[in-house]
């Protein structure tokens, strides 16, 4: 039986040749986006111990609880003194203040150069305790000179010697340009962009307080652990002020990292699935009908004493054979994917190149490609297989091939996953929340299910209405395209399932996404309460006060109002709130106070009814919670104001003073100027703004502009990754015909015999599989759209919902159209295969 296996698999090998190719499509995007983040891991690992060498304990301010993913979270300052109490601790060899904050190189065109975040540090040429080495000029000295990182230089074209703008939160200054370094050793070097300035001159223009550092960091004399240092610094330090070890440091930095990376490799493998997932139904289609092409052949092996577990495992054999060779080529391309990732992300971050370095296969990619490829392959092959182990003997002497079965099993299994769904559905819109989102979900699915068990039941009235221009206008060849897809129905839905899973992806990522424009849309449309609004140029930018009161003294300007976050714990859960004058807050964004006084003070909060009903909050409810400086406090529920953040999401959902609020954490940076101009025009408030070339200045429209941009490139990104599973369902197409062509060549011959021209020929090869692809793209964009439907209107109740259901008509025509295209295009292959068979070998074929 083994030989039979190994010689199976060389005279199929052109048929089982694409399945393969979908077994390698699939894995190799597996195997890529593993490879992918593990070569991300291991290049910010050695880019994290690159920062944190020589650094053996780092001492700052006690934190309460640490940023969230993405948040901006200023450090508070460490005392000047404590750098002295640092130095007088055994086992200290150095100790090193840390002076940073923003700083950013602008180039001769007035833009801002070099990768983000832009960094200015107080210059340290100890080796132990500072990244920066000096390669050309000298270290900056006098206060108008200053040092700049090679990559930033070269981006900006300045030269040693060159006088250099400089963009700082208080504005911008012009500096001289006296030494070039490098960031580290790391692939990450060239990734930090950093501005270095004299000791003195770094603690006047980066710290708001000069008499503090950012922290310090410290090395240990030989022979000393850093647990031990910690231990020993920790016992010296005043109250507010904690030691860590380097090690832990990095780590923390790492951390939020990590957390990004892992979300990336779910996020790929997810589509890596999608991919796997329609290349078993390929696998399928191509093991059930080489099963149906092989009966009589089978049958003998029964005849001459094989067990049915001998046939099954041969078929199995055989699948394996595709599995193994299949996961080792997909293991193989799996570098490529991983390269062309790197590609992919480099666009979406707007050209920022990652820190890739050398290619690294983990362990974890080369288990993955053999058990994804093998065991789903086998898993896909596992009911032909079964199927050809039940074929009697007898079926040897049969001539003809044996009847269709019936499709009254599948229609009833299909309606019974429609209705399972459709209630399912029905439960969902009478629920609220997630456990709405949930219900509609699986309701989805099931309903997702059921169409493509049902599908073959569908194919015979869809295929003849697809079908009715070529066999109305096609001639001959179309009549006989059109029946040929007509001739089994369960091999014509098997073979455009692959397709219909891929475009009711897409089209359900796209009525989600179209609606969540729309809505987004409606909602800034109705929302924005500002003129004119001011951020930095990237999430991660600070806007400084000073910049505040440059618009603020603008002739004709309104108001002007600096909107900061709030970050404390109520409870146990961190909250987030805007931090400002409580009465001017309410005003600015139309939040009518319904309960309460707006005159809140110190510790009392403002709080939305959407967050103070779910919460029981009432007036005057009181809750424990702290500071991020770890001061406990009880707030004060002062008032509850009527919010709707669908309507208005960029207005806060709580509100603290900020007069209060800057006792505890004085540093907490502007996230936004919201402006509202009156009779001052744009050309008034950009020339006030020109000493902040880090800042930008964006009216209504450009605000609606950029939400509509993310979204748009998120769904470019997902169709972009959904294109895979489209390109593997092709595959699915050009195979299914090659092997029917294989099967059909004795009917082939004959029709060429008796006159049919090969160009004919072609052509109803060609109708045929466009028939199969629209009928897979109408029933996948159909489907997709109703699922798109069902979740956009479960997710249009409630604050913050999806609200406006908008179908993009003209996509996803593009997208049925695409579907002939793929038809035509598969087709080419098989049809130009059955043309040139020879007339008298193919008639003599049995």
């Amino acid at each position: 039986m083994l030989k039979l296996v190994l010689r199976g698999l060389v005279a199929h090998r052109a048929r089982l040749l694409l399945s393969m190719v979908a077994v390698v499509a699939g894995v190799a995007f597996v195997a890529g986006t593993l490879m992918f983040c593990a070569t991300l891991d291991r290049s910010f690992d050695r880019a994290f111990d690159d920062l944190g060498r020589g650094t053996d304990v780092v001492v700052r301010t006690e934190r309460a609880f640490e940023a969230g993913l993405g948040e901006r979270a200023p450090e508070r300052p460490v005392p000047a003194p404590v750098l002295e109490t640092v130095r007088r601790v055994d086992g200290v060899a150095k100790a090193h203040g840390v002076v940073t904050g923003f700083a950013a190189v602008v180039d001769r065109r007035g833009r801002i150069a070099g990768a983000e975040p832009q960094t200015g540090v107080a210059w340290d040429g100890d080796p132990d305790l500072s990244l920066p080495r000096l390669t050309s000029g000298t270290p900056p000295a006098a206060p108008d000179e200053i040092a700049v990182d090679v990559t930033t230089a070269r981006d900006a074209g300045y030269r040693i010697g060159d006088r250099v703008t400089v963009a700082l939160s208080s504005g911008t200054r012009m500096f001289r340009l006296v030494g070039l370094f490098e960031v580290g050793d790391s692939a990450l070097s060239d990734q930090l962009s950093m501005t270095a300035f004299a000791p003195g001159t770094a603690r006047r223009l980066l710290s708001d307080d000069p008499g503090t550092y950012a922290r310090i960091v410290v090395h240990a004399d030989d022979g000393v652990s850093q647990e031990r240092l910690r231990d020993a610094v920790a016992a010296a330090l005043p109250a507010g002020v904690e030691a860590i070890t380097g090690r832990a440091a990095v780590d923390e930095q790492a951390g939020q990292l990590k957390t990004v990376l892992t979300v990336m490799r779910t996020f790929l493998l997810l589509f890596a699935v999608i991919a796997v997932f329609v290349g078993s139904f390929i696998i399928f289609n191509t093991f059930a009908m080489l099963v149906s092409g092989r009966v009589r052949e089978l049958a003998l092996l029964r005849a001459v004493g094989a067990s049915r577990g001998q046939v099954t495992r041969s078929v199995l054999g055989e699948a394996a054979g595709v599995g193994v060779a299949g996961s080792t080529l997909g293991l193989v391309a799996g570098a490529g994917v991983a390269a062309g990732l790197a590609r992919l992300m480099t666009v979406v971050t707007g050209g920022e190149e990652l820190p890739f370095g050398t290619l690294v296969v983990p362990a974890s990619a080369v288990i993955a490609s053999y058990a994804v490829g093998t065991l789903v392959t086998l898993a896909a092959a596992f009911v032909p297989a079964r199927r050809a182990s039940r074929i009697p003997p007898v079926a040897a002497l049969r001539e003809a091939a044996a009847p269709p079965r019936p499709l009254r099993g599948r229609a009833r299994c299909g309606v019974a996953a429609l209705a399972v769904g459709a209630g399912l559905v029905a439960a969902g819109f009478a629920s609220e929340g997630r456990t709405a989102l949930t219900l509609a979900g699986a309701g989805a699915m099931a309903l997702f299910a059921g169409v493509i068990v049902v599908s073959p039941v569908l194919s015979r009235p869809a295929i003849r209405f697809l079908a009715w221009p070529f066999t109305r206008f096609g001639g001959s060849a179309g009549r006989m395209g059109g029946r040929n897809a007509l001739r089994d129905p369960r091999q014509t839905a098997a073979t455009a399932s692959a397709l219909t899973i891929g475009l009711a992806l897409i089209a359900t990522v796209s009525v989600l996404v179209q609606s969540m424009a729309a809505s987004v849309d409606r909602q800034l449309g109705a929302g924005l309460t500002a003129d004119y609004r001011v951020t930095g140029r990237s999430q991660i930018t600070p806007v400084g006060a000073e910049a505040a009161d440059a618009v603020a003294r603008v002739e004709g300007v309104r108001s002007v109002i600096p909107i900061r976050t709030a970050r404390f714990e109520l409870d146990g859960s961190v909250r987030t709130a805007a931090a400002g004058e409580p009465g001017e807050l309410l005003g600015h964004f139309r939040l009518p106070l319904q309960e309460g006084s707006a005159a809140v003070r110190g510790d009392a909060l403002l709080v939305g009814r959407s967050v103070a009903k779910p919460q029981g909050w009432k007036v005057g409810t009181t809750i424990p919670g702290q500071y991020q400086d770890g001061t406990k406090r009880t707030f004060r529920i002062a008032g509850i104001y009527a919010d709707r953040p669908s309507v208005t999401p960029s207005a806060p959902t709580m509100i603290i003073d900020w007069a209060g609020y800057r006792t505890h954490v004085p540093d907490a940076p502007i996230d936004r100027i919201e402006i509202n101009a009156g009779s001052a025009g744009r050309g008034a408030l950009e020339a006030a703004l020109a000493p902040w070339p880090n800042l930008e200045l964006k009216d209504r429209a450009q605000i609606k502009d950029e939400a509509a941009g993310d979204i748009g490139l998120f769904l470019n990104l997902v169709l972009g990754l959904l294109v895979l599973s489209v390109l593997v369902a092709a595959l699915g197409i050009v195979n299914t015909l090659a092997l029917a062509v294989t099967e059909r060549t004795r009917e082939i011959g004959l029709l060429r015999a008796i006159g049919m021209q090969r160009r004919r020929l072609r052509r109803m090869i060609r109708y045929e599989a466009v028939a199969v692809s629209l009928f897979g793209a109408v029933l996948g964009v159909g489907t997709g759209v109703v699922l798109g439907i069902v979740l956009q209107r479960v997710m249009a109740d409630g604050d913050g919902g999806m609200e406006v259901l908008a179908i993009p008509y003209g996509r996803l025509a593009v997208c049925v159209a695409a579907a002939a295209v793929i038809g035509v295009v598969a087709a080419v292959w098989p049809a130009r295969r059955a043309a040139r068979m020879n007339v008298l070998e193919a008639i003599a074929t049995e």
